[in-house]
């Protein structure tokens, strides 16, 4: 399934990303569900999630799609829509987009500097801190791909 309307986006750094949320704060539209505050607090989560879970945290490797799977997202850089997450990374409630896109330029800022996630990936298991820079770029890409630039928020 892929959702009519998305951008092309590729991040290949962290830096990347904030100067597009700038510029989608000034004018934009969706074509998903979630709106850029729900897509800011989402990213923002995960990442400071990844990080923040301890090595112990249980996981369940029948869940993992293997290594082909995983090397096919990593080299290509596109994630399947509508992949199921744990209801405690999807926002539901109305949220303010100024505060949310500061929430991710903090959560970018806290992910760079920690040492890097000590848990498997829920579907990818576990991954090199390369990787998992990989996977943090192509996941900020994919939602915000959903998130459109109107005339005000493009820079001539």
């Amino acid at each position: 399934m892929t959702t009519e309307g998305r951008r092309t986006l590729r991040f290949s750094s962290f830096d990347e990303i904030m100067p597009d949320v700038a510029s989608l704060l000034e004018g934009h539209a969706t074509v998903g569900n979630w709106s850029l505050a729900q897509i800011c607090r989402h990213l923002a989560t995960v990442m400071r999630r990844v990080v923040d879970l301890p090595a112990s945290t249980p996981h369940d490797p029948s869940q993992w799609v293997g290594e082909e799977r995983k090397r096919q997202v990593l080299d290509s850089g596109l994630l399947p829509e509508a992949l199921p997450a744990p209801a405690e990374i999807i926002p539901t409630e109305t949220l303010d987009e100024r505060e949310e896109a500061e929430g991710l330029r903090s959560a970018i800022a806290y992910y760079i500097a920690s040492p890097g996630p000590a848990i498997p990936h829920r579907l990818f298991g576990p991954l090199t801190r390369a990787e998992w820079d990989r996977l943090q770029l192509i996941h900020c890409a994919h939602h915000l791909s959903f998130v459109i630039p109107t005339d005000r928020g493009v820079k001539s």
